[in-house]
Order: C-alpha cells, then structure tokens, then sequence
C-alpha cells in the first residue's frame, strides 16, 4: 500500500537532469552497489524457480538447438517474441561464459541497474537526500513484494525479461519527466524488445505521463478513455473466438486474470494505492513531478480496473485476458515504493531517526520472513557452484549428468505442481518432459498450446498409482523413455536414482516421436 506526503513542497522537482548531475550521479554509484549486494543478500536468488525456469529453459535451447526437440512448442513460446533469449545466447557464447554464471552476473546487474533508476527517479521528485536515500532503500528492501494480486513481485529472486525491463521502465519515466525524449524513446524502445507486454502499458503510461508533464489532463483522461474503449474493441472482436476444454482449463487455474474473482482484501490491493494517489495528486495538482507520476498511475491504473472488470470474464478467457490489463499495476507499485520510501525519510527519519529504522527493521523481517516461507527447502542463495540442498533438485542435476540428452520424461501430474519452491524440469535437468510445472500457465497464455498440453497432462495422471503395464500402455504412443515417480511407487522398473523426493525409472518401451503440434 502507499503512502504519500500532502506537503507539495516536498515534491517540488530536484534540480537534477542527467546531464547537470553526472557527477553526483558517479559518486552515488558505491553506496548504490553496496546497497545492491545487502539486497541480493537480502531476498535471495532461485535461478530455476518459476517463470525463471521457462527462461532459462528458452536460453538453454538457443545456445544449443538440440535441446527440448520433443517438447519445442513449450519452450518457444516465450523466447520467439522477445529479445531476451537471444541477447543472452549471444553473450553467453561470444563471451564465453557459462550460461549460469552469466544468469548470477546479470541477475546482480539488474538488481544494481533497478536501485539506480529508482534512485534517479528520487532525485527528480525529492530535494532531500534523506528522502532520495530512504526512497531507494524501500525499494531495495520490498523487491520481491507482490504487486497486489496480479502474481506479478516488483522484482524476482531470478533473472526473467522482466528484471531488465523494469530499470529500463523507471529511467524511460525519468526521461519523460526531465522532457529528453530521444532518451525516452530509446529506454521505452529497449524495454519493449525485452518484454513486449510490459512495454505495451510503459508505451501508455509514457503517453499519458506525457500530457500530464504538459499539464494537459484533459487530453490524458481522453487518451484512456480511448484505451478503454479499444479494451472494449478488442473484447468484442474476440468475443465470437472457439475456446477449447483444455485452453478454458488452462485460463480459469489461473484467478489472476479475471479481476471478478479476486478476494476482497485483494481487490483492496488495486483501490488503496489509487485512493491515496489520487488524494496526493489532488492537493499537489501538476506543479511537482510527484503530482504528475501520481495522476498518471490513477489514470493507468483506474483504466486497467474498468478494462478488466468490464472485459474480461471467466465466461470467454480471450486475447484481453492474455493481455493481463492489470500488469499495469507493476509500474504504479515500483513508483508507489519510490514515494513512500521518500515520504519516510523526510518525515520519519529525517526527525525521529529510532522510529524510521524500527519501520525499516520490520519491513526487513517482514520480507526475510516471506521469502523464507516461499522457498523452505532451496538454500536461501543457490551458487551455480555449489550443490543444491533440495532432493529434488540433486535428482535433477543426476538425470541431467546421466541420462541421454534425447531422453522424454513423464511424471505424475497429480504431483505436479507450481510453487515457488519447485524446480523447472526442463531448465534444470535439460531434457524434456510432458508435462512441466508451467505448462499449464504457458498454455493459458498460448491457446494453441493447450491442445497439446491437456492430452500430455491427462496421459500422467495417477502415474504413481499406476502398475507398470498401465504406465507403460499409456505413456508409449508419446515416445515417453523415463519416469519421475515417487520413492513410494511400486515399480519393476529399473531405478538407478532414488532419494527422499523421487524416484527416476527407465522406462521399458520402445521411443516412438512425440506428435508435434
């Protein structure tokens, strides 16, 4: 929630551009990297926890091809419409680095790179320097905090498209504010090579900032009017479009995208941030960079609300909810953190120092405690270096180590599952399987996916329950050679790896081509 200071004053623009501040920009750059090292200390790092895991899946497939042949259409589809996979292919390969190194080096990267822009973005809306700070370290301290219920973290303890996007986010905002629009437009334009959704509601936060910054409200409330009613556009255009079972399936696991079956309290999380905004933006009007970033995100974020209520149902899961119109409140957050933080300091700790660091001692627990609760086995940081304390995990590594690298797995889809503490098969063991633990969200995204992702899921069900004979007569018309079951699974087959999370099996079948679709 956000908390925002009604003294405008406090708001006035900092007289600070990149071009007149370059040097207290430079001698800001090693507390900012002693403030990025206690973060990633801080929050941790799980390079194959979910969405990571599918991009690390696409990077591994486009340094090396001949990876994941049986199951491509799932690791595809992420990487084919954004940059990101082949960025770090290329420099994975003329650097010669390996790839997981190169994860934790630009994991820290961007964990550096997103301080630096929230820092920019304090020194535009706060004159103090206890405001600028305190505003940088709220966001460093809430990195891994959930964007009310969107599934969405303001950054996540691993390296997905996202984690470069953002930073590029937050200083195409800050070129916005300083009117450097050549700077602007090369941010936004990189940003949305990375991550093209995320940049499509940048392109539109950007627009409406824009006017505001010219203090054209008017305009702005017509520019998302007008994005509503092209929300309302597409969703009739669309409304006619075949749903299959399976895609229906896939849609509706995921709550998140349909705002009307959101909880109340997380439903609290998209009005309060708003409410309060707006009240900043009220008494501040437009004569303050904080006044303007205010309006902007209610005009955004108010739009996405109505979008999403209006458009998108669970009745016809179309290309709107794929679009997930609320993804825009991951911006409103990340500049809500960057207000609040800067609102503490000048009024908290700037006066009262005990009191400012009691609020910053309990936002640290109170982080530390939830990443501990999301990830209870994995170590707290998993070196590429070092072994990993889950079983799960070391299995992984040994069929990695020990089986073909054409190899097709199958496992219980009972058992499957994706919490944060679980592993990627594909991006972790690199080789492919029917049914990873995203499949289910890749095929909610990817409606063509969810033709083949259902017949594979219900192929694996009850597998553990299974006898040998019943595995081996439902898995063999997919080319299914090895199985994940668990350690107390009655099986003949050989099993050359078992610990306390599963069992890896030979299957004792004849490979036949998994059928491409």
């Amino acid at each position: 929630m956000v908390v925002l200071s009604v003294d405008s004053a406090a708001y006035e623009t900092a007289p600070a551009t990149l071009d007149r501040s370059s040097n207290n920009v430079r001698n800001r750059v090693i507390p900012l990297t002693a403030l990025a090292s206690a973060t990633f200390l801080l929050h941790g790092y799980h390079p194959y926890s979910q969405d990571g895991a599918i991009y690390v899946a696409g990077l591994e497939r486009t340094i090396n091809p001949s990876l994941f042949q049986a199951d491509a259409i799932f690791v595809d589809g992420h990487s084919r419409l954004s940059l990101f996979s082949h960025l770090l292919a290329w420099i994975s390969i003329h650097a010669h680095l390996p790839f997981n190194i190169l994860l934790l080096f630009l994991y820290s990267l961007s964990i550096f790179a997103f301080l630096f822009a929230s820092h920019l973005l304090a020194m535009r809306l706060f004159r103090s320097e206890y405001a600028r700070w305190s505003g940088t370290l709220l966001a460093a301290v809430c990195l891994t905090m959930p964007a009310a219920a969107t599934s969405l973290l303001v950054a996540d303890p691993y390296l997905t498209a996202r984690s470069l996007s953002t930073p590029l986010t937050l200083l195409a905002i800050v070129a916005c504010l300083d009117r450097s629009w050549t700077r602007m437009a090369v941010f936004t334009l990189l940003a949305c090579a990375l991550h093209p959704l995320m940049g499509i509601y940048l392109v539109g936060f950007l627009c409406t900032l824009m006017l505001l910054n010219q203090r054209r409200a008017l305009a702005a409330t017509a520019l998302c009017g007008a994005a509503f009613l092209l929300c309302g556009l597409i969703a009739w255009i669309t409304w006619h479009d075949p749903i299959s079972p399976y895609y229906r399936e896939a849609a509706l696991s995921r709550s998140y995208y349909f705002l009307s079956r959101w909880q109340d309290e997380e439903i609290l999380g998209l009005i309060a941030p708003l409410l309060l905004m707006a009240f900043v933006a009220i008494k501040s009007g437009l004569r303050s960079n904080t006044g303007k970033l205010c309006l902007a995100c209610v005009f955004t974020g108010a739009t996405s609300c109505l979008a999403s209520l209006c458009f998108v149902h669970p009745s016809h899961p179309g290309l709107l909810m794929r679009l997930q119109v609320l993804r825009s409140f991951h911006t409103i957050y990340v500049l809500g953190l960057v207000m609040l933080g800067g609102f503490i300091g000048r009024h908290i700790l700037r006066r009262r120092v005990l009191p400012g660091i009691a609020v910053l001692i309990i936002a640290i627990a109170g982080m530390a405690y939830g990443d501990n609760q999301s990830y209870p086995v994995s170590s707290h940081i998993e070196w590429p270096w070092e072994r990993p304390s889950s079983p799960e995990e070391q299995a992984l590594l040994w069929v990695r180590t020990h089986t073909p690298p054409q190899a097709l797995f199958a496992s219980d889809s009972t058992t499957t599952h994706s919490s944060d503490d679980e592993p990627g098969f594909r991006a972790m063991a690199e080789r492919s399987t029917l049914n990873d633990s995203k499949d289910e969200g890749v095929s909610s995204l990817f409606p063509a996916l969810a033709a083949v992702w259902g017949p594979y899921r219900d192929a694996q069900l009850g597998l553990n329950h299974l006898t040998d004979v019943e595995r081996t007569e439902r898995l063999r018309p997919y080319g299914v050679t090895w199985l994940l079951l668990s350690p107390q699974a009655a099986t003949a087959f050989s099993c050359p790896y078992r610990n306390s999370a599963v069992a890896v099996c030979q299957l004792n079948t004849v490979p036949a081509t998994l059928a491409k679709k």
